[in-house]
C-alpha cells in the first residue's frame, strides 16, 4: 500500500502523520521547532528526524522507507530563501516520489475541512483567515506578523492590554482592575518596569500569553477586558468577511472553522464572532470544529495533490 507523510512544522514543535492511500492514519510522531525563518538547519533536521522517525516506528516501517508523497506545512514560509533551502533539505531526510511545501495555514485548512469549501479563522499568537471555494480558488487575509498585521490575535490582544495598562500608569491614576492584573502577571510596579518587560528578551509569545489574562478578566465582568475581546472579535470578523466576499462564498454557504488558542480564552468568543458575522452578512453563519489536525491535513495534501474530494 502506498503511504503518504504529512508534516506540521511549527515554531515550538513539529508533528508528523502517516496515512495510507485510503486516508487511514497509521503513524504519528513529534519533534522540536521547525520555523524555517528562524531555526538553524541543524535544528530543522533534528526536528524532522525526530517527528518522522517516531511516526515511522509507530507505523511499523523500516528506516529508509520511501513514501509516495510528502507535504510539509511550515511556519516562516514567507522567508523565500530559507524556504528554498528547506525544500532542498526535506528530500535528503525523507525519501519520496514527490515533495510539497506549503504555509502552515494551508495544511490547517485541509485538516479542518478535508478540502471542502470553507474558511479557517486561525487565531493564536498570530492571526490569519484562509479559505477555498468549490472552484478551487483560495484567499488569504492577514497573517502578516505582529508588526504589520495579525489583527485579533493573541499578540494583538496582549499588546492592547499592555497599552491600556501603560495609559493608566502615565495618567498618574490608580491602576484599574485590568491594569493591576497585567502588572501582577508581568511583575511590574510602574511604567519603566512594564517597558523593560516588553523589550528585554522580547518574544511575541510572551505578549500573546497575556490574551488569556484578558479572557479571564472578561469572564469576571471586567468592562475593559470585555471591550478588548469585542474589538478582537470585530477584527477577526472583518477579515473573515473579506475572505468570504473575495471567494464569493455567502455566509452560511460554507463552514467557518475557528482554530487556535484565542478562541478558548473566553467561552463566549466563538458565539460572539458568529453573531457579529451573521449580523453584518445578514444571514446566519455556520461554525464547525475541525475534522482533523494540520499534520493530517498535510498528509491529505500529499495524497490528493490539492485536488478537491471526490463526491
Amino acid at each position: 500500500m502506498r503511504l503518504y507523510l504529512g508534516i506540521d512544522g511549527g515554531g515550538t514543535k513539529t508533528a508528523a502523520a502517516i496515512v495510507q492511500e485510503n486516508g487511514r492514519e497509521c503513524g504519528r510522531g513529534a519533534g522540536g521547532s521547525c520555523n524555517i525563518a528562524t531555526a538553524e538547519e541543524a535544528t530543522l533536521r533534528r526536528s524532522l528526524e525526530e517527528a518522522v522517525g517516531e511516526a515511522m516506528r509507530e507505523a511499523g516501517l523500516p528506516a529508509g522507507t520511501r513514501f509516495a508523497g510528502v507535504c510539509a506545512g511550515v511556519a516562516g514560509y514567507t522567508a523565500r530563501q530559507r524556504r528554498e533551502e528547506f525544500a532542498r533539505l526535506l528530500p535528503r531526510i525523507v525519501p519520496a516520489e514527490s515533495h510539497r511545501l506549503e504555509p502552515d495555514f494551508v495544511i490547517a485548512y485541509w485538516g479542518a475541512s478535508e478540502g471542502e469549501p470553507g474558511v479557517i479563522a486561525l487565531a493564536g499568537t498570530g492571526a490569519v483567515l484562509y479559505g477555498r471555494n468549490a472552484a478551487g480558488e483560495t484567499c488569504r487575509e492577514d497573517g502578516r506578523g505582529f508588526l504589520l498585521g495579525d489583527r485579533g490575535s493573541g499578540f494583538w490582544l496582549g499588546t492592547q492590554a499592555l497599552r491600556h495598562t501603560l495609559a493608566q500608569l502615565e495618567a498618574d491614576a490608580p491602576p484599574d482592575p485590568l491594569a493591576r492584573r497585567v502588572l501582577s502577571e508581568i511583575g511590574a510596579q510602574d511604567a519603566d518596569d512594564l517597558i523593560q518587560w516588553v523589550y528585554r528578551d522580547f518574544q511575541p509569545i510572551r505578549v500573546a500569553r497575556l490574551a488569556g489574562l484578558v479572557g479571564s478578566a472578561a469572564q469576571e465582568g471586567d468592562p475593559d477586558a470585555e471591550r478588548l475581546l469585542q474589538e478582537a472579535v470585530e477584527q477577526l470578523c472583518e477579515s473573515a468577511r473579506r475572505v468570504l466576499h473575495r471567494l464569493s462564498l455567502p455566509a452560511g454557504s460554507a463552514p467557518i472553522f475557528p482554530l487556535g488558542g484565542v478562541w478558548s480564552i473566553h467561552p463566549g468568543m466563538k458565539a460572539a464572532f458568529a453573531r457579529l458575522l451573521s449580523a453584518r452578512e445578514a444571514r446566519p453563519v455556520t461554525l464547525r470544529e475541525p475534522l482533523h489536525d494540520p499534520a493530517y491535513g498535510a498528509a491529505l495534501l500529499a495524497l490528493r495533490g490539492g485536488r478537491p474530494p471526490d463526491r
